[in-house]
């Protein structure tokens, strides 16, 4: 592990999504958050994992752009 990294990986259990668009529009939000690098979103897992600048965005702001986009988050 590299202690020096401004990056830090969030893991969301993501609910509702049921196809390939869901997970789109669920990327979608969480890559509109200023800190956010990478996203990528999993209907079949019901996972989200979440590339963020370390302590520019939490766990509360990802769930809140999730839940924002109609689905379930935490």
């Amino acid at each position: 592990m590299n202690f020096f990294s401004k990056d830090e990986k969030i893991e969301l259990n993501v609910t509702g999504m049921s196809c390939g668009h869901c997970e789109a529009r669920v990327k979608e939000a969480l890559l509109n958050i200023k800190g956010v690098k990478k996203a990528a979103a999993d209907h079949q897992a019901q996972k989200a994992v979440v590339t963020v600048e370390k302590d520019k965005v939490g766990r509360k702001d990802l769930a809140a752009a999730v839940e924002a986009a109609g689905y379930g988050a935490s």
